[in-house]
């Protein structure tokens, strides 16, 4: 199981969607159930994680992109990478960093 954090960019991502109307808040959900996912198991088949091949401000990065949806006009995907991973006491705690929540661009 994965740590996840997140940039400011995706923690508004999902402040907005929380605080949006009924069709946001639906998103909503599909977004917190696809980052349950990620964090039991990133090779999940539903979310269809690959790598992406260039994102700004992450050239030297390898950025991964997941589905949120599939098949539906402007579908969600969300934009992470491993690390940096962390330690509890001399146990090293892995983690996945969240660094966008956004209709596929």
């Amino acid at each position: 199981m994965y740590k996840l954090k997140f940039t400011e960019a995706a923690d508004q991502a999902i402040d907005q969607l929380e605080a949006g109307g009924q069709a946001t808040r639906a998103k909503h959900k599909k977004v917190l159930k696809t980052l349950r996912l990620l964090q039991d198991n990133p090779r999940h088949p539903g979310l269809a994680s690959h790598q992406y091949e260039t994102f700004p401000g992450y050239t030297d990065e390898k950025v991964w992109e997941s589905y949120v949806e599939n098949r539906t006009s402007s579908a969600w995907r969300i934009f992470w990478m491993y690390g940096p991973d962390e330690k509890v006491g001399d146990e090293p705690v892995p983690v996945i960093t969240i660094l966008a929540i956004t209709p596929h661009p």
